[in-house]
């Protein structure tokens, strides 16, 4: 772990983090490196797979950073990579897009063929929303060109299984393998080889029954009496009269004759969707309707096997091990788990990938969760912990090493993944853009940032795009403006060139979701406090370290995607404000920036600023309450207020820099106070008065209309 020092050196950085990266490899059990942003992971990545006599799987979130990792590859001669297909990117027919690209070139003089074409385009349209709709299903994509092969006019000889098969046949020669974190499932890409995991996604692991998001039916009360009711019509070993749905399943499943009869059924055909692809009994379509689905045997066989671990939440497979063996008859690993919310019945598969026959594991992360880390990446073994700088020098590196400077805006958390935006967001975005002189680039949640779209905030304050690709427009909210909601920022370079960036708001989505991954590591959690009160919640020890995970981590991440390119770094760096709290308590800010949200605060401010402009001496300037009321009152520039309002607003301002307090200095010892004469008065362009003291900004809003966001 380098020095406090060294902290504020990006080579030191640089040369550090490869150097863990190469140890690492012959590290007694799988590793854990926290590298800050821009500490070149990749790079090591690179360089392992160039010395190293052992091949690298390299694999990521993103489509750029596969692109990346090819590029440093390819300037390396001597290495020999290869990127891992996908049916979506490099299968002529789920990618409907990319004929849509070659149908360009064609004759447009020809109206006859024009119409062909149009129809050609329309076909293949179709046959890519089915065979999407079947892989959503679970169907593999090579299950799919195999044994659908009418929704597959590529044939066998597809790109993307030729691509396979020369992985196939070349693997021992590949000297680095890139491809997405999903990848990793398939033992051919991980055995007797160095797997890196470029930062944590549970994404590919984790499958939610309904999905909202699949084009497919995927309810678990739709899917699974479908199965039972095939299954009942197949085989008489089943006992069909007992379970014929989800209600059945949960209320017969204690230790009868027709409950071992059903496990033992399990046992002998398997409940993993690779067995259901072969089983003869189920005959999926591509119809919007058909509720033939994969996975409704293992969600069948998860329901059978369930425990309660805690309020609402119940897993599969049990702890204690009693169903461990029956788990493993059933082609199902102990990893892979199932959880069910008993207050919304919505199921959860965990599908957790076997690394065990991979030379090494080596995962790379920000700011790692270690405890998530090893739920999915190492549940036998755990990783060993390495850092390449403490925490504590986390705002150091950033600072000399990047260049960047971090101002916190607002006091409160503001949970906006429900769409909720606080009042001031609009205040706070014209204060940035006064300050910085110019638009910004914006991250916040997807419901947030559809609703300042509504109210013209985008158009108003954020930088415009340029450049973008298809898919970066497709994934935006606004393909116009540089805006990214959370889930796409984790290991993002999109705004990497950006200077000047607002973080808004805190991407917490529900409670459920500490409840869920609590849940799959075996342990309860018991819910308190509520941040849309800004009263931290708390959901004990172990949900903490959850939910500050899926909260204050993110925020951190989101702000360290801004200003990463050494032409930001080298010039000027860059101005990153957070608009919320939800901050680890390790990530220190530079500076405070608060807008007075009461209307009464910032008339008391704004009335004893000008008592203090106006008085010769700054002891003349001191007023007490009733007196600061009254002339409050005079003043028709400012809101009407009660005395009671301006005793509680000078309470609340006590602890801040801009006033001063003589306590029982007036008559009959009533407590005097007055504007800090080292406050200083700035005016921009929207006419605000705004008050600087020290480190920290106050802006005041004082027009009683203002009910707008934006």
């Amino acid at each position: 772990m380098l020095d406090s020092t060294k902290a504020k050196n990006i080579d030191a950085i640089h040369d550090h983090t490869t150097k863990l990266v190469q140890s690492a490899v012959d590290a007694d059990k799988p590793v854990l490196i926290e590298a800050p942003p821009n500490s070149g992971k990749t790079t090591s990545a690179i360089k392992l797979a160039l010395h190293s006599e052992t091949p690298v799987t390299y694999l990521a979130r993103r489509i750029d950073l596969y692109e990346q990792a090819e590029e440093m590859a390819k300037e390396h001669g001597e290495i020999r990579y290869k990127r891992i297909p996908s049916p979506h990117r490099d299968c002529p027919t789920f990618d409907e897009d990319e004929d849509e690209d070659e149908d360009e070139d064609e004759d447009e003089d020809e109206d006859e063929d024009e119409d062909e074409d149009e129809d050609e385009d329309e076909d293949k349209k179709g046959l890519a929303v089915e065979v999407r709709r079947l892989y959503a299903k679970g169907y593999s994509g090579k299950e799919i060109h195999h044994n659908f092969s009418e929704k597959t006019p590529c044939g066998l000889s597809c790109e993307y299984l030729q691509a396979m098969r020369e992985i196939k046949n070349e693997i021992d020669e590949i000297d680095l393998l890139i491809g997405n974190h999903s990848h990793c499932n398939r033992q051919k890409y991980v055995e007797n080889r160095i797997v890196i995991i470029d930062e944590f996604n549970p994404e590919p692991f984790l499958q939610p029954f309904p999905d909202e998001e699949r084009d497919v039916i995927n309810d678990p009360g739709k899917i699974i009496p479908e199965f039972l009711n095939a299954v009942a019509d197949y085989d008489d070993a089943f006992p069909a009269g007992t379970y014929r749905d989800v209600t059945d399943l949960i209320q017969n499943r204690s230790n009868s004759t027709e409950w071992m009869a059903a496990i033992d059924w399990f046992r002998e055909h398997g409940a993993s969707r690779f067995k259901a692809q072969n089983f003869e009994f189920l005959q999926p379509t591509t119809e919007a309707y058909n509720k033939v689905h994969t996975y409704a045997p293992f969600l069948t066989f998860s329901l059978l096997c369930m425990e309660r671990i805690g309020p609402g939440v119940e897993v599969a497979p049990p702890q204690g091990g009693e169903l461990d063996e029956a788990w493993e008859e059933a082609k199902l690993t102990p990893s892979t788990k199932c959880l069910r919310d008993r207050n919304t019945g919505v199921m959860y598969v965990l599908e957790v990938p076997d690394l065990s026959a991979a030379a090494q594991v080596i995962g790379l992360d920000g700011t790692p969760t270690v405890e998530l880390w090893e739920l999915l990446f190492a549940p036998d073994t755990g990783f060993k912990h390495d850092q390449v700088l403490r925490r504590e020098d986390f705002s150091t590196y950033l600072r000399s090493a990047m260049n960047m400077s971090v101002v916190q805006m607002g006091e409160g958390m503001y949970p906006f993944a429900g769409g909720r935006i606080n009042q001031l967001d609009g205040e706070r975005f014209a204060t940035v853009q006064a300050i910085e002189g110019e638009k910004f680039a914006l991250i916040s949640t997807k419901k947030a940032l559809k609703r300042y779209k509504n109210w013209g905030c985008l158009d108003r304050y954020i930088k415009p795009a340029a450049g973008l690709s298809d898919q970066q427009k497709k994934n935006r909210i606004s393909e116009d403006h540089q805006a990214l909601h959370y889930s796409l920022v984790k290991s993002s370079n999109d705004l990497k060139t950006e200077s000047v960036g607002v973080v808004a708001g805190m991407p917490f989505p529900d409670n459920n979701l500490v409840r869920i991954w609590a849940g799959f590591c075996g342990q309860a959690v018991e819910i308190t406090g509520d941040d849309a009160v800004n009263e931290e919640k708390s959901f004990g020890e172990f949900g903490d370290k959850i939910y500050r995970h899926f909260a204050h981590n993110q925020v951190v991440q989101a702000a360290l995607r801004f200003g990463r390119d050494k032409s930001v770094i080298h010039n000027g760096g860059s101005t990153v404000y957070i608009s919320t709290t939800a901050l680890p308590e390790w990530f220190e800010v530079d500076r405070k920036l608060t807008i007075q949200k009461k209307e009464t605060q910032s008339a008391v401010l704004a009335k004893l600023f000008d008592i203090h402009q106006n008085e010769d001496k700054s002891q003349l300037a001191f007023r007490t309450i009733s007196q600061i009321h009254d002339q409050i009152e005079s003043d028709r520039k400012l809101p009407d207020t009660s005395k009671r309002g301006v005793r509680k607003a000078l309470k609340n301002l006590t602890s801040t820099e801009h006033i001063i307090v003589k306590e029982d200095g007036g008559k009959f010892a009533a407590d005097l106070y007055r504007w800090n004469e080292d406050g200083q008065r700035m005016h921009d362009s929207y006419k605000r008065q705004r008050f600087m003291a020290g480190n920290d900004i106050r802006v005041l809003d004082i027009r009683s209309n203002n009910k707008k966001y934006c």
